[in-house]
């Protein structure tokens, strides 16, 4: 097992939501469905007048049932349903801000110190136009950056989007002058954000790390059960994530989801090099900001789609009509070469019915066809498949006159097999990451382990032996073209 794949399943094991603990920041008590309390943080006198072991087992303290009995009342069934409340006098402690939020067995009350000298944070609700092309899109990404930087006082705010294939790549970025370096344009391995951080980030408005390094607060619990914390912004930071942000000469951070269409697209990532809080009233305002964008990009999405789906209708119609007209997928090649080349980005076809086969462009020979279409019907319940290193998925081709391929096939009549490739030679490129995304081997009582990168300056990989990448459009036009084949054949 390499060392990616290892670090990977140990990331996604990690109990991130039932580490038992919260950041020193704020306090938190949890209540069962009854109002019980059932959790409360050791901290919770610095901002109670209560001793936290008293409150195990007990209903909420009646001043406290004043304060959030009609917010409880309120609070939509729904996990993750949240509601606020700002500046609550506390006999004898500091005022504070609490935060409810619903999870799937009661409610997470946590608290945190206000800040009265904040003048009225505005809702930054601000007018956002969708991008209609790279380029506007590009300004509306420097402009959010820029946004997020003023608001919050970070050294340095990212706009990182997710791949297709997993990876990041920084979008954007808005930085200190003083702060070194840049993370713009870079790219970033999937695994640095394992899915299991990935699912947390789509259920919580935020996730702020006041001082990475601090000691975390255990929680006393009325169960032997440590509390479920994925609705909880005060959650304790993982070890692992510790190491990675000091590696990164990072001591607070503050990470907004960009939500578009139900999915993670990416994240504001925030992050200065020395201890940062922020109060209730920013990180609402900051989420704000996030969550506007997040349905420009989304509305930005959709109308692309719906572009290339209008393409794709009208390049299908011209393929149906010169396969009818000509009787067949093979005779009718020569004229619905170039629109699939020029639907796909492709360069070379092959197709295959039953035994024939026929070819044009840059593609395979009959020999190196005929083993990728065995290797294509060896594939189960994959009727579309888009490889971007034929060399590499299928060793035993070895050198072949092409780097990627999308496959399309199925069976028609008397169980023929057919089969559609498309073909696009190789790119060389070079990626930029944000430091070697290897993860270097570590020893920890005599067991082997997999440590955080230690470096994020510049790295460029050189790539062979690549095509330029598949997307989900690509996926999308393979599938509607496998449909057009079988109504054709059917």
């Amino acid at each position: 097992m390499n060392n990616e794949i290892r670090w990977v399943n140990y990331c996604e094991t990690e109990p991130l939501a039932h580490s038992g603990a919260i950041q020193p920041h704020g306090g938190l008590f949890y209540l069962d469905l009854q109002r019980v309390i059932t959790h409360a943080s050791f901290n919770l006198g610095d901002f109670l007048p209560y001793n936290p072991g008293e409150l195990i087992g007990l209903p909420l303290p009646s001043d406290l049932q004043d304060i959030l009995n009609s917010l409880l009342d309120e609070l939509p069934k729904e996990s993750g349903s949240r509601a606020e409340l700002f500046g609550v006098s506390i006999p004898n402690r500091v005022a504070v801000d609490f935060m409810i939020t619903r999870s799937v067995e009661g409610v997470v009350v946590e608290l945190s110190k206000h800040d009265h000298r904040l003048a009225k944070v505005m809702p930054y609700i601000i007018p956002m136009k969708t991008p209609t092309n790279p380029e506007s899109a590009m300004e509306l990404h420097n402009k959010i950056a820029r946004m997020q930087h003023d608001l919050t006082g970070f050294d340095r705010v990212m706009i990182y989007a997710f791949r297709e294939d997993g990876d990041g790549e920084v979008l954007a970025e808005a930085r200190d002058a003083s702060v070194y370096g840049s993370y713009m344009g870079l790219r970033f391995p999937a695994s640095d954000i394992p899915h299991i951080a990935r699912s947390l980030y789509k259920l919580n408005p935020w996730r702020l790390i006041p001082d990475s390094q601090i000691q975390s607060i255990p929680i006393l619990s009325l169960h032997e059960t440590p509390p479920d914390l994925t609705w909880s912004d005060l959650r304790s930071v993982s070890p692992v994530h510790q190491s990675y942000l000091a590696n990164m000469g990072v001591r607070a951070s503050l990470s907004l989801p960009i939500m578009a269409g139900g999915e993670l697209w990416g994240l504001i990532a925030c992050h200065h090099a020395e201890p940062r809080a922020l109060p209730l009233k920013i990180l609402r305002a900051a989420s704000q900001i996030c969550k506007y964008y997040g349905m420009v990009i989304s509305t930005w999405i959709a109308e692309d789609r719906m572009r290339f789906v209008d393409k794709l209708d009208s390049c299908n119609s011209a393929l149906r009509i010169a396969m009818m007209r000509e009787g067949g997928l093979i005779s009718s090649m020569p004229e619905i070469a170039p629109n699939l080349y020029e639907l796909f980005n492709a360069s070379g076809m092959a197709i295959r019915v039953g035994n024939v086969w026929a070819h044009t462009g840059d593609a395979p020979n009959s020999s190196g066809q005929k083993e990728l279409s065995d290797w294509f019907e060896s594939v189960e319940d994959d009727s579309v498949k888009v490889i971007d290193n034929l060399s590499r998925t299928i060793p035993v081709m070895g050198k072949l006159p092409v780097a990627g391929a999308l496959a399309v096939k199925l069976q028609i009549r008397d169980q023929k097999a057919v089969q559609l490739w498309l073909y696009r030679k190789e790119l060389l490129s070079e990626v930029e990451w944000g430091g070697n995304p290897e993860k270097p081997m570590e020893f920890h009582g005599g067991k082997v382990g997999i440590a955080p990168r230690r470096s994020f300056e510049k790295y460029v990989e050189k790539r062979k032996d690549y095509s330029i990448p598949w997307t989900s459009e690509d996926r999308l036009a393979g599938k509607r073209l496998r449909q057009l084949l079988i109504e054709l054949y059917a």
